[in-house]
């Protein structure tokens, strides 16, 4: 994690790239918020916040695609991840997920983030679907979806949480 060389997406406001020890701490305080995690089982403590940041930047080293740290172009601040990979429960489709901080909610950013993945997962991977899971009561990521063109999928219960597969076309 200490070389963020490789992957880097850009938007007009964004920078996706991979993740750097910088982003733990901010990541950490983000995966303690309850409101941020509310539609998970729950909060994550620092270790399993680790845990979770070499995971998303693992996925780069295994496949052409991960899970990115996204920061703001303006002034490199860590507003969260976003990106695709693959699902235990969907081994054959690719996820498109997103996960931001409290304080960028209500900007745009996830719908921005995730615009670039779609033409990134189209035009680079060369991908023909991508899905998306979500907790039926999260009304922002399903707006979100909902900004992409996806489309419910299935709806029902894994592992005891109910969940949304929202499925795009590329």
């Amino acid at each position: 994690m200490d070389d963020a060389e490789g992957f880097r997406l850009t938007t007009p406001r964004l920078v996706l790239r991979r993740w750097t020890e910088a982003d733990r701490e901010p990541f950490a305080s983000m995966n303690a918020d309850p409101e941020v995690l509310r539609h998970f089982p729950s909060v994550l403590d620092r270790a399993a916040s680790d845990a979770l940041a070499d995971y998303a930047d693992s996925r780069f080293d295994e496949f052409p695609y991960g899970l990115a740290a996204v920061e703001r172009r303006s002034d490199g601040e860590f507003l969260g991840f976003t990106g695709l990979h693959r699902m235990r429960w969907y081994p054959d489709d690719v996820e498109i997920g997103w996960r931001l901080a409290r304080h960028a909610w209500g900007h745009g950013f996830a719908t921005e983030a995730a615009r670039a993945w779609v033409e990134h997962a189209r035009d680079v991977l060369g991908l023909s679907r991508l899905i998306s899971i979500v907790a039926p009561d999260n009304a922002a990521s399903l707006a979100v979806c909902r900004k992409l063109g996806m489309s419910q999928g299935w709806t029902g219960v894994r592992e005891e949480r109910p969940h949304v597969v929202m499925t795009l076309a590329l």
